[in-house]
């Protein structure tokens, strides 16, 4: 019945279901609530359903993406060279230095870009059948460019929101 409910989604409720999933992936980068949406994506996913995955997948990029980009606006690069390249590989766990130096302010922004991201991915019909892999898996998915402008985007409102509101 779940999963007839939603594949019968139209484009904005299918937005919706992205942006919650990529919100609770950028929550805890990695952590209960992260893996609670990874595994609801996957279990979607097994039974056909591919466009949560997408959610999923971007939801755990845009983090130390939008990191490595809050950073290039306050010139700490120093501090967060690895977030680019562990955002682009779907390895969200590379921003936990920030999220716990900085919880309350980090978090938020995090949330904020990956439910962007993930409403634009999947409300544009985004899909992807693998389940990790980063921008490796891209050319695999179903409107791959779409993806790929949902995660600028998110990965901008990430960094332009953690540039705003963060602790000096």
């Amino acid at each position: 019945v779940f999963q007839q409910w939603i594949i019968s989604l139209n484009g904005g409720a299918k937005a919706v279901i992205g942006a919650v999933i990529g919100a609770c992936m950028g929550f805890d980068m990695g952590g209960p609530v992260n893996k609670t949406a990874s595994m609801a994506a996957n279990a979607l996913g097994a039974d056909g359903i591919n466009g949560p995955m997408c959610a999923k997948i971007i939801g755990g990029m845009t983090p130390p993406i939008g990191l490595f980009i809050a950073t290039l606006l306050k010139t700490e690069i120093e501090t967060a060279k690895t977030a680019l390249p562990m955002g682009l590989c779907f390895i969200t766990e590379g921003v936990l230095p920030f999220a716990a130096a900085d919880p309350l302010h980090f978090i938020p922004a995090s949330m904020i870009g990956s439910a962007v991201a993930g409403a634009i991915a999947v409300g544009s019909g985004c899909e992807s059948v693998a389940a990790h892999g980063g921008i490796f898996v891209v050319p695999m998915m179903k409107n791959p460019v779409m993806f790929l402008v949902a995660l600028v985007i998110g990965s901008i409102v990430t960094g332009i929101v953690y540039a705003i509101i963060r602790k000096p």
